[in-house]
């Protein structure tokens, strides 16, 4: 069984949208959907250092889950050199999605709160901060509570 529950959030140049599904294995997904505005770029987790600020993911600490590995990119970056930085940046245009799988420590619903900060620039080196604080509800497989939740805009 697959549990998806979905949370959206947006700011100005890049639009967020948050779900969770439990795999097969009783882990959960967690997946980050970036709809970034015309003529801006969102810079990849893995942009090199000395670039442009690159996208990060993070989960607070909670003794209801583990993380499973790392934050992976479900859709290939675009790359180009940028000779500002001496560095091949890497980046989305037009939408980026990201997944991060975390091991629930019991099988009830609980929610996963973080942030995502990293930068978003346009061709005419206009750049803005990506600042987002994100609460995921988590509904496990097993559990007999299933709910689906949006919520817009869910800053601290």
């Amino acid at each position: 069984m697959i549990t998806t529950l979905s949370v959206s959030a947006q700011s100005k140049h890049v639009t967020w949208k948050y779900s969770s599904k439990t795999l097969e294995n009783g882990n959960i997904e967690l997946l980050f959907e970036a709809t970034i505005a015309d003529g801006f770029r969102l810079y990849s987790p893995f942009n090199p250092k000395g670039a442009s600020r690159p996208l990060e993911i993070t989960l607070e600490q909670s003794p209801l889950y583990t993380t499973v590995g790392q934050i992976v990119e479900c859709n290939k970056p675009q790359e180009h050199y940028e000779e500002m930085f001496g560095v091949t940046e890497k980046f989305f245009k037009g939408n980026a999605s990201f997944k991060m799988t975390i091991k629930p420590v019991e099988n009830k619903a609980f929610a996963v709160a973080g942030k995502l900060t990293g930068q978003v620039c346009n061709d005419q080196f206009f750049c803005a901060r990506v600042l987002e604080d994100f609460i995921i509800p988590v509904t496990p497989a097993s559990s007999n509570t299933q709910k689906k939740k949006t919520v817009t805009g869910n800053k601290k």
